[in-house]
């Protein structure tokens, strides 16, 4: 289980001002796909074949708008794509696609008659495959190594197609594009609510909090209230309501915080965590502190999602709380065996070398059976030592630890001296 925790402790805010703080990384979102295809087209699907033995399977379909890319794919043309769509005809699909080396792929694409009896099952006559010698058709490159191919369809309703379309494309300022996409966080089409949410974990701190006084605190309490809210929209929606809510706000997020569980694993709560942090400052950090980081009976993952809303606080808002309050509130973790590794990173990148009179006691503790948490406390000695001056109380504690893990285990330090020069 400690394992499970110090790899996600690499990963928090791994990024820092890039992302959102509380958000897993999304996959691509639809700006990013538009921006990188060549064509962009609404389709829709007339026919779909399951294939044979001696066929392929396939899909035929009309074009019913080009959205990018006219030059290159009329309206109206049929086309024929060598993969199966599920769906039924008249549905809609985004197709997206470009020109390919055919010497490095194969052709997957034909294109239809106009004519309708060419429609499947008697589809075979009626089709004819793209090959780099035919010249006359617009979407033939005159390099006799380039063909036209459609890489991706996508079943879309009109609804989201309008929402795919319309959205501002990904070179607009990311301040601005947010206030389009806020409004689709949760919509029906879970398509279109999937894209928004990643538009916003794409997004940095900065441009989110830019945009808070639009917030809907009213609806946000309902999301994260809800029990069927995904755990990555749950942090989102508690760092939104820290920075646009009141102090009403503040006590529903600690109600939704409540009291450590005997569910080991709650992801998103450390969005909550941090968006009480925004609205309460060192008041919410003493309700953190008492029902988590000095409760003995609190869970590793129930500590671990406060020290992320330190993390967070520390990174994106320094100003909030005293650094050293901060620095103090992760000290109960250096009595944990599963959570003492992290804070004796973090203590370290906080520059908090109060601490190196303490981690004595933590290496005692730690030296048989836990190298990773050894590691940690040279690694913290080492930074000490750089830092501060030689006749400090605090590096003289330093040096007389680091002397003797030296003289207990000196292969480790001078290993990790290397990495430190």
């Amino acid at each position: 289980m400690k394992l499970t925790i110090a790899v996600l402790a690499l990963t928090v805010f791994s990024s820092a001002a890039l992302a959102c703080p509380f958000c897993l990384a999304p996959m691509q979102t639809w700006a990013e796909m538009i921006a990188d295809a060549e064509v962009v087209a609404l389709a829709k699907l007339l026919a779909t074949h399951e294939g044979s033995q001696t066929e392929t399977p396939h899909a035929i379909l009309e074009i019913v708008e080009v959205h990018k890319g006219q030059d290159v794919r009329p309206a109206g043309k049929r086309v024929r794509m060598n993969a199966y769509l599920y769906g039924k005809a008249g549905d809609l699909f985004l197709l997206r696609g470009g020109l390919r080396d055919i010497a490095t792929r194969d052709v997957i694409e034909t294109f239809a008659t106009d004519d309708p009896k060419s429609l499947p099952p008697a589809v075979s006559p009626a089709i004819r495959k793209v090959s780099a010698t035919d010249t006359e058709d617009s979407t033939v490159s005159n390099s006799t190594s380039m063909t036209f191919t459609w890489d991706r369809a996508d079943h879309v309703s009109i609804a989201s197609y309008q929402y795919i379309t319309e959205a501002p494309d990904s070179t607009k300022e990311t301040q601005e594009r947010l206030k389009y996409f806020l409004p689709f966080l949760e919509n029906e089409d879970a398509l279109v609510a999937a894209d928004s949410w990643g538009e916003f974990a794409n997004a940095s701190y900065e441009d989110i909090v830019a945009n808070g006084s639009s917030f809907p605190a009213d609806k946000l309490r309902t999301w994260v209230a809800d029990k069927q809210t995904s755990p990555e929209r749950l942090g989102l929606y508690g760092m939104m309501l820290g920075l646009c809510g009141n102090a009403r706000d503040a006590a529903f997020l600690q109600q939704q915080i409540g009291l450590p569980t005997s569910e080991e694993i709650r992801f998103g709560v450390e969005g909550l965590m941090g968006g009480l942090l925004l609205l309460t400052g060192e008041e919410g950090l003493a309700f953190l502190e008492d029902s988590r980081l000095m409760n003995a009976n609190a869970s590793q993952f129930d500590c671990f999602a406060v020290v992320q809303a330190l993390q967070f606080i520390w990174a994106y808002e320094p100003d909030l709380i005293d650094k050293q309050r901060l620095r103090s509130a992760l000290y109960p973790m250096l009595d944990r065996a599963d959570l003492r590794e992290i804070a004796i990173r973090d203590l370290a990148r906080w520059n908090d070398w109060n601490t190196a009179p303490l981690l004595a006691e933590v290496y005692e503790n730690c030296r048989g059976d836990d190298p990773a948490t050894t590691r940690a406390i040279v690694g913290f000695l080492f930074v000490c030592l750089k830092s501060g001056q030689k006749e400090d109380p605090n590096n003289v504690a330093a040096d007389h630890l680091l002397t003797r893990i030296r003289e207990e285990n000196g292969r480790l330090v001078r290993s990790m001296e290397r990495d430190f020069r």
